[in-house]
């Protein structure tokens, strides 16, 4: 992930409800070393410092790096600034070199959760000998069948790393792509983000840094977009989703650059996708504030 405000709340919400192994981060939101030393901040903060934290890609494959600084603060957290560097376990390798042999030893199966440009995730099928084992699945939080937040056709996320994006929907693995389609569907109302800061200091860091994430372009009227939670939920809750199998490829080139488009079936060593098209808003945005509850109820005020 590249957190970013939306990526705190869904890093939150899986530390809440699974079994999280470690975390990478890549450039996005903000740059790398940002977006390192928010996950490792967000870790601490609730307690986590376990958690390996591993340093990702500092650019694109091939682009130059595009950031939100405007949507997420300029150092990723809105006005929040650190004072003190994190504690926690802060690796120097980076995860696609690391994690084919950590995984190796895994009795259980592996599912990786993509919030960020995927040019981490990229590299790591590139470096895994056997990407069936142990991973066994990756869901993605990007691109759009209709409609885009960076350009008119174009995802963030996908449009950071469109050729990232491109070999990942052609992993050989079953992969679930949670784009605008339904995270734009989602929305937390105003009112859960002004409970959030009652919930202790995890949850005055969410509701400082998601108001300043809708008072810079990610609200409407009916609440705030908040793209990387809803991902964390499809892949805890897949039956809240709607799902279509597609055959799909990301454009690179020009004005299209992060646009999917789909392709015919025939395409070789190109599997179908499970596409959110639809959610139920209720379940999902109830899932995330119970998960982010639970949370800060186990650590105290």
């Amino acid at each position: 992930m590249d957190p970013g405000i939306d990526d705190a709340l869904a890093l939150y919400a899986a530390l809440a409800r699974l079994d999280v192994r470690g975390l990478a981060t890549v450039a996005g939101n903000v740059e790398l070393d940002r977006t390192f030393e928010n996950g490792r901040q967000l870790l601490q903060l609730a307690g986590r410092q376990e958690v390996p934290v591993w340093p990702g890609s500092r650019s694109p494959l091939h682009f130059s790096l595009h950031t939100a600084p405007e949507i997420h603060g300029p150092h990723g957290m809105g006005a929040r600034e650190f004072a003190e560097p994190a504690s926690g376990q802060a690796l120097k390798e980076a995860p696609w070199q690391a994690w084919p042999a950590l995984w190796a030893r895994e009795s259980e199966p592996v599912h990786l959760i993509a919030t960020g440009p995927m040019t981490n995730v990229a590299k790591l099928l590139w470096c895994l000998p056997d990407a069936a084992k142990p991973l066994t699945g990756i869901t993605v939080m990007g691109g759009a069948i209709e409609g885009g937040n960076v350009t008119p056709t174009a995802e963030f996320n996908f449009y950071v790393d469109p050729e990232a994006a491109d070999v990942v929907l052609a992993a050989p693995v079953p992969v679930s792509m949670v784009g605008l389609d339904v995270t734009w569907k989602a929305r937390m109302p105003w009112s859960d983000v002004h409970r959030l800061a009652g919930w202790g200091a995890v949850g005055r860091l969410l509701a400082d840094a998601l108001g300043w994430y809708g008072r810079h372009g990610e609200a409407e009227t009916t609440g705030l977009a908040v793209h990387d939670a809803v991902a964390v939920a499809a892949y805890a809750h897949p039956e809240w989703f709607t799902w279509e199998p597609m055959t799909l490829s990301v454009r690179a080139d020009g004005q299209w650059r992060g646009t999917v488009v789909r392709v015919p079936a025939r395409i070789p060593d190109r599997g179908p996708v499970q596409v959110a098209v639809d959610v139920e808003t209720g379940p999902v945005l109830e899932w995330i504030m119970e998960s982010v509850a639970n949370l800060a109820q186990g650590l105290g005020s």
